[in-house]
């Protein structure tokens, strides 16, 4: 039923107005407390047990700011919220989600080992019949994609350099985590963050390894509840510094 709208609305609408609709979508569902245990949404439900007020966060690829629209009111005024997205118009339409969240910045760059311009793909509308919002990735090998966006890369241990402190990342960039977590791995030695991140593929392995190196302990959810991440599970993974239990939160 989800997709087949998605694939009505993304037919009929023009860009902007289907992003927009989509993400309106999103909230009305988060508002009437649904898909609390649905794999796509159930962790953003989970906010609440990993930021707390007056937290620094970092939103990288923030989308259409379905985490950090609720980051930013958990994070409170006394907080700070940055939403990393490099797509321009989805990011036309994250701005205008975040527009009452007033702690919250949002910066134009996708993250990566090396700065200068680069491009992304998405290729979700062959596979769906619909624009995956989410879908979005660098395009390192150059191929065609079906849709194609330009941007400008940025290193994350370089443009959050300066901060104070850094409680809590959340990621989710389509296959790049890997590249983006080790480049950052200064910040994470240094402030030790609560993490979320999305990963899959060849790239699980490696984010386990980096994570396990520098004491974290890893958590998947299950029934909202977390549990200690186990080696056949393919779910977001919560990763904490190896002192601090979920309980702690």
């Amino acid at each position: 039923m989800k997709k087949t709208l998605h694939r009505i609305l993304y037919r009929t609408l023009p860009l902007e107005g289907y992003l927009r609709a989509v993400s309106r979508l999103f909230f009305l569902w988060q508002r009437l407390g649904l898909g609390r245990r649905a794999p796509e949404t159930e962790y953003v439900y989970h906010l609440p047990q990993l930021v707390r007020a007056g937290d620094t966060c970092i939103d990288i690829g923030a989308n259409l700011g379905y985490y950090a629209r609720t980051i930013s009111r958990l994070a409170g005024p006394a907080g700070r919220v940055y939403a990393v997205e490099p797509v321009a118009p989805i990011r036309k339409v994250l701005s205008r989600n975040l527009r009452r969240c007033g702690n919250t910045e949002i910066l134009p760059f996708a993250l990566g080992a090396a700065a200068g311009p680069v491009r992304m793909g998405n290729d979700s509308a062959r596979e769906n019949g619909y624009f995956g919002t989410g879908r979005n990735f660098v395009n390192e090998g150059g191929g065609r994609s079906d849709v194609e966006f330009t941007a400008e890369m940025r290193r994350g241990s370089e443009l959050f350099a300066r901060l104070p402190r850094l409680d809590f990342i959340k990621c989710d960039i389509e296959g790049y985590e890997a590249v983006v977590m080790e480049e950052m791995r200064p910040l994470l030695e240094r402030f030790r963050p609560t993490v979320l991140i999305e990963t899959g593929g060849e790239n699980r392995p490696r984010i386990v390894r980096l994570f396990t190196r520098l004491g974290y302990a890893g958590y998947t959810l299950d029934r909202g509840r977390e549990i200690p991440l186990s080696p056949g599970s393919t779910k977001d993974i919560i990763f904490r510094p190896g002192a601090e239990r979920p309980e702690d939160r």
